[in-house]
């Protein structure tokens, strides 16, 4: 065998090498991602962003999981209790499970009302309830729930873009129950005072809001 046939031999089996070892890495990476365990975690910190990142990836219960360990362990106190709390009622938005995210997005606005994050959890609160409503004509209760819960938002927390966010949603609640004037007042507050936005415009046409 000549030196180049045995270089080449060479750079082939490394390369082999290196194809394996890049393959079992990734299986090892997989099979640690396919064993989330929150109770394997001894640092708050930790567990928090392993569950976010669970969360991002769409991997609902494993988050939930990691949040609900959270909940428990930590304390009021801690900075990162209200933001498990938070993520935790995301999980159940995000799992489809409207009745209970509802209910926790609604604990983190009442048991953390100073925090920056209550003006989100009303707002998410009222999309839980928003998305249980499937049938407006019979069983209003969903959609009145979500309005009033918006309507709160704003009242509570008036100058946050939770509370602009709310307004666009009250547009197209309104539309769909056919609460005309509602609607109109609604179209003409966020015209005055959000003119650029372009949902705003979308919903409620480029109108001067005095006419």
């Amino acid at each position: 065998m000549s030196d180049g046939q045995v270089t080449l031999v060479r750079l082939v089996r490394g390369a082999r090498r290196a194809g394996a070892r890049a393959a079992v890495g990734a299986l090892v990476l997989t099979a640690a991602c396919s064993r989330f365990n929150p109770a394997a975690f001894q640092d708050s910190g930790a567990l928090y962003h392993a569950s976010l990142r669970e969360f991002r990836h769409g991997h609902f219960q494993r988050a939930q999981a990691g949040f609900q360990k959270l909940s428990f362990e930590l304390t009021p106190r801690d900075s990162l209790f209200t933001f498990a709390r938070f993520y935790l009622a995301e999980t159940y938005f995000g799992a489809r499970d409207y009745v209970t995210a509802a209910r926790e997005f609604r604990r983190v606005s009442d048991e953390a009302p100073d925090s920056p994050l209550a003006p989100s959890a009303l707002l998410r609160a009222g999309d839980s309830h928003a998305q249980l409503w499937r049938r407006p004509e019979l069983d209003p209760t969903s959609g009145q729930t979500a309005i009033a819960t918006w309507q709160e938002l704003q009242g509570r927390y008036p100058d946050t873009q939770a509370s602009e966010i709310s307004f666009v949603r009250l547009v197209r609640s309104y539309r769909t129950i056919g609460y005309r004037e509602e609607e109109q007042e609604t179209c003409q507050h966020l015209l005055q005072y959000y003119p650029t936005r372009a949902d705003v415009r979308e919903l409620c046409g480029n109108r001067n809001p005095g006419r």
